[in-house]
């Protein structure tokens, strides 16, 4: 017998374990980086997903919207089962992309399909394209089950072009015209027999991105999306959904005439429906109920991005400072201050309205001179002064619903409270408020695995009234879908990217819209 030494024999441990310290067990809290850490983003995104069913901030392609609108008839068609389902959808992807890297080009405005990057680093043999379909791992194109459909799932859901029953594919409201599915066929037929796609290929060419011409596909999807039958909208007919996503791309087409000048298609959306007179005395936006609501959903937009980038500079804050304390936060936030009180800071704010009362555009004029800190901390107090001149549905899709932690009815209550008082003293109580925020929503996100272990979603720890961060925050705001909804339409010829003809005649034709 060995023998053990009189302190192990007092402690009861085994010294011939060679174990020190708590590694006689296995950690039982893990802590990983989680989404929306001050859960601000709620009411925007609730209100983006009903007023843009059927696009997603990820679904970049028209293309996939058929590729899946196809798949499913075609699922029916066969008796395909989940399990088929799933195969088939993963090769039909690899299919794609293959497809994409012989025929597209890089530099074209639409770029190619999703896949092409993760094809080309496995560089699978001409012929055995399918076998990083069927793989997984690191020799897989994609590590979900499902590939790129679960990014075009609920989106297709939506739309109505897609359902899922018992995990199969199967059509969904709007029946898939025989044509989509006969462009398809051949990739369906290759993806069945696991062989491969045969390149190059006249009929696969034309399930290219970049393709010249009116594929099979684009006139049943601008249907779809336009909310049309032979060329004509039916208010009876369809869904609430496809009402609502007609609406709202008549909005952004119409914005798109209106601001032809604008940089980007958000800001010609927000210069529609959010600022100035033009809601009010442009007969198509102002005869439109859900103009109002997008302006409640623009302006609280800003907010929200403010929170995400005060949080975010605060997270790479404490990743700079070595023991990070509440009193060296306070510091940092205070050193981006002006001085003065919180009304001397908001006295050279922009106004939130103009001379006619509508909505100023003070946020994007803040944005143009940035200021970091300082100037997501204006925005915030524009936004609840907003509360003074919003009304009626603007404010209600503003305010969002019940009052939450950091909305602007709580900035509100701050303004009034430190409206005499340092304008640091109040950035060192938005410092308190989000690092309370912060921990509430992570322990309510706390989970439970099977085997016990606990997970805490957060890049931000407090330990012993010292903070630290595991990585930085993004500091991009949340998206609106309006860019994806602009990106689709024009594929599907509808829309173009050149101020001098914003609108083809197609889109004017279907979405009703003057010259």
């Amino acid at each position: 017998m060995t023998a053990v030494s009189a302190d192990a024999k007092s402690t009861g441990i085994d010294a011939r374990s060679g174990v020190e310290g708590p590694a006689w067990c296995e950690p039982g809290l893990t802590a990983r980086a989680g989404r929306y850490p001050l859960a601000v983003e709620a009411p925007v995104m609730a209100a983006v997903d009903m007023l843009v069913p059927g696009v997603s901030t990820v679904t970049r392609y028209a293309r996939y919207y058929s590729l899946y609108w196809a798949l499913a008839a075609y699922a029916q068609a066969v008796g395909a089962d989940r399990d088929r389902c799933g195969r088939l959808v993963r090769r039909a992807e690899v299919g794609l992309a293959r497809i994409s890297q012989v025929y597209d080009s890089p530099d074209h405005v639409l770029g190619l399909t999703h896949g092409v990057e993760a094809l080309t680093r496995l560089a699978p043999a001409e012929g055995d394209e399918f076998a990083v379909a069927d793989s997984t791992g690191s020799g897989s194109y994609s590590p979900r089950t499902w590939g790129f459909w679960s990014q075009y799932s609920g989106p297709s859901v939506a739309l109505g072009t897609v359902a899922v029953e018992g995990g199969a594919l199967r059509p969904g409201r709007h029946p898939c015209p025989p044509q989509v599915v006969d462009m398809y066929a051949p990739l369906f037929a290759a993806a069945e027999r696991g062989s491969g796609v045969c390149l190059p290929s006249a009929e696969l060419r034309g399930l290219s991105l970049q393709q010249e011409g009116d594929s099979p596909d684009l006139e049943p999807l601008r249907a779809v999306f336009t909310a049309t039958v032979d060329g004509r909208h039916d208010l009876a007919a369809g869904s609430g959904d496809d009402r609502t996503r007609r609406a709202t791309l008549r909005l952004l087409a119409r914005c798109w005439q209106l601001y032809p000048q604008a940089v980007t298609w958000l800001d010609a959306f927000a210069g529609g429906v959010a600022y100035g007179s033009t809601a009010r005395e442009d007969p198509l936006l102002a005869g439109e109920e859900r103009t109002e609501a997008w302006r409640g959903v623009v302006l609280r937009h800003h907010s929200v991005g403010a929170w995400r980038r005060l949080w975010a500079d605060l997270v790479a804050a404490v990743l700079s400072i070595d023991g990070a304390s509440r009193r060296h936060l306070h510091e940092w936030v205070s050193d981006r201050l002006p001085s003065g009180t919180v009304a001397d800071f908001e006295s050279d704010l922009p106004p939130t309205v103009d001379g006619h009362g509508d909505p100023y555009p003070g946020e994007r004029e803040l944005r143009r001179s940035d200021a970091g800190v300082a100037t997501d901390v204006a925005v915030l107090l524009l936004g609840a002064r907003r509360l003074e001149t919003l009304t009626g549905a603007v404010l209600r899709r503003f305010v969002g619903g019940r009052p939450t932690f950091l909305d602007p009815r709580w900035v509100a209550l701050l303004r009034q409270e430190f409206a005499r008082r340092p304008v640091a003293e109040l950035g060192r109580r938005l410092v308190d408020d989000m690092l309370a925020q912060s921990r509430r929503v992570a322990l309510r996100k706390v989970a439970v695995r099977s085997d016990g272990t606990i997970a805490l979603f957060s890049r931000l720890h407090e330990r012993n009234g010292v903070y630290f961060a595991d990585s930085r925050e993004g500091r991009d705001n949340i998206g609106l879908r309006i860019p994806q909804l602009a990106s689709i339409a024009t594929q599907l010829g509808l829309l173009t990217p050149d101020p001098a003809q914003p609108v083809t005649a197609c889109g004017r034709e279907l979405l009703e819209l003057p010259a």
